[in-house]
């Protein structure tokens, strides 16, 4: 692919492809930003499939991380050299880049163009993937010290803007907060979509379903236990969409309680029998949205997570974590307190705020107070009516269009040297 010779270029840096949600906001954004300019789509490696295509020019590094101190040290190093060539080649006029990888060797690697690092995630969680002497130098040095070389820092919840500002000492005039958006359009068309008959049998009951993916951050086991003390958990199925490291441990923990499940990878058609389906990961989760009855978010820490947007979208109540960070910015949107973290259940305006689930002795009493609110739903149907309208409503104000819009004004902004001042 050539470059438009009267378009200017914008690098997007990202530490790989794959299904996480940083890659799709990367992808919405390569897509929204090709009308204006030519846009050079930048992995660190290939390790992973490009599932959402964004259609820029694709470039990789052909760096990958390395195995111990020293050798991370070295090949953080090349990439920040191969960054800058890549930038002097294209002449960018802006690099965005997202996630913290991407976030250093923007800044690290110079070259020309605005550099507009993307945070994703809060940095204060307890992330099992940045612990120890990584997480110190990070928290420490890295993000205080380099951060305050971006010509801009956009974070996806005020929550993450709080913490820039708080723990990071970055100057609150360099951060924009831009919250994640939907295709609206497209995921409404999609929910429309007609279910296979190999599916009927999941859903001949009220379906509470978890759609993300199965790794520590997001704390899906826990929702095994849930499914599993319900009062009548016999008069739900529990549909498990997506994958990750931890589908054994959950497979393991159904065994455990004596609860039949299917796992679709190896057989793609639903038995009776079971009441749990693991479905992996799937192109078109909409379809199952819409016909379920509530929507779990289990996770430990998120940014501004997709998943119960799209369930908002698609008309599900929602029922989530009050983690850091965007989940209460999500359900409960127009309150001033963006730091409270709800130890009892509480009914918000867009959905329910739930504790989240500890680890060790506590983890029981958590549980329990999920289980006790699922069946407090089921047995208030107006509840779960209004909860249906109001998540619809609540999409509307996630769409797509808004997020590109703040994006598309925020870089002509940075490009023409103004000062930010809020959207």
């Amino acid at each position: 692919m050539s470059l438009g010779s009267q378009k200017r270029t914008i690098l997007m840096v990202i530490p790989n492809y794959g299904y996480g949600g940083a890659q799709r906001v990367h992808t919405q954004l390569v897509k929204g930003f090709l009308n204006d300019f030519n846009v050079v789509e930048v992995v660190f490696n290939n390790d992973y499939a490009d599932v959402f295509s964004g259609a820029g020019i694709k470039v990789s590094l052909n760096v990958y991380g390395g195995d111990n101190f020293f050798t991370k040290a070295l090949n953080f190093l090349k990439r920040c050299v191969k960054l800058n060539r890549l930038k002097v080649k294209y002449n960018c006029c802006a690099c965005i880049s997202h996630m913290e990888g991407a976030n250093f060797i923007n800044i690290v690697s110079g070259g020309p163009g605005k550099r507009i690092l993307c945070v994703h995630g809060s940095k204060t969680a307890d992330d099992p993937n940045r612990k120890g002497l990584i997480k110190l130098m990070e928290n420490k040095v890295l993000i205080p010290f380099l951060f305050k070389f971006a010509h801009m820092i956009v974070a996806v919840s005020h929550g993450i803007a709080a913490e820039l500002t708080r723990h990071f000492q970055q100057a609150p005039s360099k951060i924009a907060v831009i919250q994640n958006g939907i295709d609206l359009t497209l995921v409404r068309k999609l929910a429309e979509e007609k279910l296979s008959v190999e599916y009927d049998v999941i859903f001949s009951k009220p379906v509470i379903i978890y759609s993300g993916r199965l790794e520590p951050q997001k704390n899906p086991v826990p929702v095994i236990d849930i499914f599993a003390g319900l009062t009548h958990h016999n008069k739900f199925n529990l549909l498990i969409v997506g994958d990750g490291s931890l589908k054994a441990q959950m497979q393991s923990r159904c065994d455990d309680y004596g609860l039949a499940y299917q796992d679709f990878s190896v057989n793609g058609i639903a038995v009776s029998s079971a009441s749990i389906y693991f479905t992996g990961f799937v192109g078109n989760p909409y379809k199952f949205l819409k016909r379920s009855y509530l929507f779990l978010l289990t996770s430990d820490f998120e940014g501004f997570p997709l998943a119960p947007c799209e369930a908002l979208a698609c008309g599900l109540p929602v029922m989530a974590t009050d983690c850091p960070t965007g989940v209460r910015e999500i359900l409960s949107p127009y309150e001033k307190e963006i730091e409270f973290e709800a130890r009892l259940p509480e009914f918000a305006e867009f959905g329910v705020l739930m504790p989240l689930i500890r680890s060790g002795d506590n983890q029981k009493e958590d549980v329990e107070i999920w289980r006790s609110t699922i069946m407090s739903l089921y047995e208030n149907l107006n509840t779960v009516k209004a909860y249906k309208q109001k998540s619809l409503d609540r999409a509307e104000e996630l769409s797509e269009e808004e997020f590109l819009k703040n994006w598309k004004k925020l870089v002509e902004l940075i490009l023409q040297g103004g000062k930010f001042d809020g959207f």
